[in-house]
């Protein structure tokens, strides 16, 4: 049987786990059959985009998150807002978008790049990513596939021989640690994957998910999918 599925965003295709076809077809086939959280990190993410913007009162960014349906959403979503804004205090940022847009890849693959803005800082470009998973995220050379792909396929196409750079936040919590621990890390910090490796790995994550689309392997119904958000055109 075969199921229209839709293709993970970007951060999800760099934590999926496995070396060859069969382990990355059992990895995404325990995603899509996965249960989803009763809650999203959308509210923290715009937020945290409000505190790029200018705004730079950490008790009204986090009041927004009252708004979550469940406790856990709440308090979540909190938690994100209180370690990550705080970066934005104190700095002249000005944040801009681009047109809507999907990271093409495989036979007519499209993922969301998950990028909530880009911002200006004396006179460099930034694409800002936020990590905000407390466990589970994408390790550390993982999140340099990520930087691999926004820099190869965003910055050096969009804004080619302007100053660029990424400013990725992972709120997660270290191994080991019941709290999260903001990190920062511009390209300087990450270690960019070479085209080659990035090539290969991106046709072995395709073919793991033709081969799960054309099993019987995952449920009718998979996990149900955000609405797009407008005001962040990279997001979805």
């Amino acid at each position: 049987m075969s199921h229209r599925l839709p293709t993970p965003p970007v951060p999800d295709l760099a934590r999926a786990r496995g070396e060859t076809v069969s382990e990355l077809t059992d990895w995404f086939t325990d995603y899509f059959n996965r249960e989803g959280a009763p809650f999203n990190y959308r509210r923290a993410t715009k937020a945290i985009r409000a505190a790029y913007k200018g705004f730079h009162r950490l008790h009204l960014l986090t009041a927004s998150c009252s708004l979550e349906k469940t406790a856990i959403g709440r308090s979540s979503n909190a938690d994100v807002v209180n370690v990550a804004a705080p970066f934005a205090f104190g700095r002249s940022t000005q944040v801009f978008d681009l047109s809507p847009r999907k990271f093409a890849f495989g036979r007519e693959r499209r993922a969301a790049y998950r990028i909530p803005f880009l911002f200006v800082e004396n006179g460099i470009i930034h694409i800002y990513y936020l990590q905000p998973r407390k466990s589970a995220g994408p390790d550390f050379d993982e999140m340099c596939m990520i930087a691999t792909i926004m820099k190869t396929f965003l910055l050096d196409t969009e804004f080619y021989g302007q100053p660029c750079d990424v400013e990725f936040v992972d709120v997660g919590a270290p191994l080991g640690s019941r709290d999260r621990l903001a990190r920062r890390y511009s390209l300087r910090d990450l270690t960019l994957w070479t085209e080659r490796r990035l090539t290969d790995r991106l046709s072995i994550i395709s073919e793991a998910l033709d081969a799960v689309s054309s099993s019987d392997r995952v449920l009718r119904h998979p996990r149900a999918w955000s609405r797009p958000e407008p005001e962040m055109p990279l997001f979805d």
